[in-house]
């Protein structure tokens, strides 16, 4: 199963590098293991982050998606 949210950020070059960012990607990552992915990504023509999760229940795709999403949000939202 697959969940995806979409944000509108400030900057989303700076998101992307944004080391609580990456280190809550890191950590889906790892929990997820070999059962599932998380991608990351901004969009190349509007300010936005995108967060896709794929994982074996649509519970675990939306916890995932919205522990990222709450970080992103908490920085760098408009």
């Amino acid at each position: 199963l697959r969940r995806q949210r979409q944000m509108c950020i400030r900057d989303r070059n700076a998101a992307m590098e944004d080391p609580d960012v990456l280190a809550a990607a890191k950590q889906v990552e790892e929990e997820l293991g070999t059962n599932g992915r998380i991608l990351l990504r901004q969009s190349g023509t509007e300010p936005l982050v995108r967060v896709m999760v794929e994982a074996e229940t649509d519970a675990l795709c939306a916890k995932y998606v919205k522990q990222v999403a709450d970080v992103v949000k908490e920085k760098w939202a408009l």
